[in-house]
Parts: structure tokens; C-alpha cells; sequence
């Protein structure tokens, strides 16, 4: 099979290196820095199980250049979510005919941009809950090994499901793309935009009493959408998602924090959670649209409210485009609690539920 990774970062040279040893020819389409590494010492994998040399693989820095000579089977996005809309254009000046793509981005709304351009028999939802890193350029490090889960809801799911099975990765199957989606999105949830706000570590914000209530304010309100909506939220590889939703909906914050503080603070290994990691190296752009950003949109589709996935989502929002200094937030949470209080239509200080 030939296999295209469109946005070949750490999940992409993670996905396309397995598929790669596993005999498919894979072309990885990424930044110059990477297909310099690549021609250079190729691509390496450090696993779990031990560091593993991609003999074969191609690295092309432009979409033009990716698309040719050959046709693909399929193609694996990918990218950051804001690069989604950008991906489909550059595909439809490209191609006639686009091929199946599979769609392992984070975050709630992406399938609904590629089903708008190429149909939605053509898009397959699909997750890697693996950590995983980047030490270097052409170097991915697997942070802790879980796995891979696709959405069988689409026809062209039986082509992708049979690429990921050929691999060494454990793939786990879920009937709905929706109950795929919004159950990683719950764990993507999970100490990363509070983290990011007031620059601190996903330790430290669920040690603080105040801090951790208001990260589950923001869960409970993303199950109760999701159960709005209908959809089921399931266990994937290493995701407990369905354990989640019933932990917080039944049990309170002085019971959750016990639980959750452990798993939170070893479950990204040695990374920084993703929308802190952006913010410090200077990003202009943010992915938090899609995180809780998703959650508000979904409760507005419903004429419902999510106001403290709203308020956050609109607080990082702000902080990346220069609207708001983050200084303001990073050294004390005050700020913070004030959105949080004019979001809910509270006067005074709010300590969390």
C-alpha cells in the first residue's frame, strides 16, 4: 500500500515509521529540517521495546513533490487541527480525485471540514493514544506504548484498518466516529488548557484545590454534551474515557482529585502538555478551538451553554493572538478566576465545584 502522512510531526513520523517497517511505502510530508535529518541518518524510532532503525522510507517538503510519481491508497492527516483547511485546499488544487483519508488529528470538528470537501465516504476517524516526542529531527520517542483506535462508520474504513493491523501497533475498533472523537477528546481535555493559562505543570494545577475543580467543571461539562448529543463515550487504548465520564459524574472533587492526580501527572511521560508546549515556543497559532472550543460550539448547536470551556477556551485564545498579556495570568491565577466569575454570571470570587 502506498500510504501519504500529511504533517509528518511526531505522530505522523511515529505512524509512518511503523507502517513503514511493516512493508508499506510511506512517504512523509514535513518541514526541511526533518528531510534534511532523514536523507542524512534516516528515521528512528525509540520504543518501548527498544530503539528500531525505518530502513525505507521518503520525506518530501512540498505537496507537489509528494504527488509524484505515484498514486496513494490513502492518507494519514496528521497535522496540527488549524491546519486542516489549509490541507484541503492545497488537495483540491492538487488532485481530482482525492484519495480515502484518515484523519488522526486531535480535537472535535476536523472529519466535519474533510466530510464538507471530499464526502464522507472518504474519511475515516482514526486516534493514536500513544505518547509520543520528538528528541530530535528524525528521532521519535515512544513515551509509553497504548495504541491506535479507528471509526468503522466509514467505507473506507476496512483499507486503513487493514494498513494499521499489518503494524505492530494494538488497533482497537469503535463503531462511531463521534464516540472516537469525544472520548479522546476528554483525555486531550485533561491538564492542558488551565496548564497553558497559567504556565504551570498539569501537577501542579491538580494539586490546587481551586484549580482542580475548575478542570472538572470544564469535563463534566463536555460529558453532558456529548450525552446531549447521543454519543457514547467508549474505552480506547490506554483511555479509560467511558471510567472517566462515570468517575465525574459521580464522584466528587475531593474523591476525583486522589484519583486523577497520579494519572494526569505520569500520563504524558516527559512531555509538556501540548497547548503549553505551543505557547512557550512562541506559537501564533492554537489548537484549543478544537479542545474545549469544540465543547462550547457543540452547546451552542443546541442552544445550550458550556461557559467555563468557553471562558478557557476564549482566555488562551486570546493570550496567543497578543489580544491579552500572558504575564497577567501566568503569575497570578486571579485574572483567571475573574473570566471564569463573569462566564457563569457569578459576582465575586469563585472557589470551584
Amino acid at each position: 500500500m502506498r500510504i501519504l502522512i500529511y504533517g509528518a510531526g511526531a505522530i505522523g513520523c511515529y505512524l509512518g515509521g511503523h507502517l513503514a517497517l511493516a512493508g508499506h511505502e510511506v512517504t512523509l510530508l514535513g518541514r526541511r529540517p526533518l528531510a534534511q535529518a532523514i536523507a542524512s541518518d534516516g528515521l528512528s524510532l525509540r520504543l518501548v521495546s527498544g530503539p528500531q532503525k525505518v530502513p525505507r522510507i521518503r520525506i518530501c517538503t512540498g505537496l507537489a513533490e509528494a504527488l509524484q510519481p505515484a498514486s496513494y491508497g490513502w492518507i494519514a492527516f496528521t497535522m496540527k487541527a488549524y491546519d486542516t483547511v489549509p490541507a484541503i485546499h492545497d488537495l483540491q488544487s492538487a488532485l481530482d480525485d482525492v484519495p480515502p483519508i484518515a484523519c488522526f488529528q486531535n480535537g472535535v470538528g476536523n472529519e466535519e471540514s474533510l466530510t464538507a470537501a471530499f464526502g464522507e465516504d472518504k474519511i475515516v476517524a482514526a486516534t493514536i493514544t500513544t505518547p509520543v516526542s520528538v528528541l530530535t529531527p528524525g528521532t521519535v520517542i515512544e513515551e509509553k506504548r497504548q495504541g491506535v483506535a479507528i471509526a468503522s462508520d466509514s467505507p473506507s474504513f476496512q483499507m486503513v484498518l487493514t494498513s494499521l493491523q499489518s503494524t505492530s501497533l494494538a488497533v482497537s475498533v469503535v463503531q462511531q466516529s463521534a464516540s472516537l472523537k469525544w472520548s479522546k477528546l476528554l483525555f486531550n481535555m485533561l491538564g492542558n488548557v488551565i496548564p497553558a493559562i497559567l504556565d504551570r505543570t498539569p501537577l501542579a494545577v491538580y494539586q490546587e484545590r481551586r484549580l482542580f475543580g475548575l478542570e472538572m467543571s470544564a469535563l463534566r461539562e463536555a460529558v453532558a454534551i456529548a450525552k446531549l448529543q447521543s454519543i457514547p463515550l467508549v474505552n480506547l487504548p490506554g483511555i479509560p474515557a467511558r471510567l472517566l465520564a462515570m468517575l465525574t459524574r459521580w464522584l466528587p472533587n475531593f474523591l476525583l482529585q486522589p484519583i486523577l492526580l497520579p494519572r494526569v501527572a505520569s500520563g504524558r511521560g516527559e512531555k509538556l502538555p501540548s497547548l503549553l508546549a505551543a505557547l512557550r515556543a512562541g506559537d501564533k497559532r492554537t489548537e484549543v478551538a478544537w479542545l474545549n472550543g469544540a465543547v462550547a460550539q457543540a452547546a451552542r448547536a443546541m442552544d445550550r451553554l458550556a461557559p467555563i470551556n468557553h471562558a478557557l477556551a476564549l482566555t488562551l485564545s486570546d493570550i496567543v493572538s497578543g489580544r491579552d498579556s500572558w504575564d497577567s495570568y501566568r503569575y497570578d491565577p486571579t485574572r483567571l478566576w475573574s473570566s471564569i466569575a463573569v462566564a457563569r454570571g457569578l459576582d465575586g470570587w469563585w472557589y470551584g465545584e
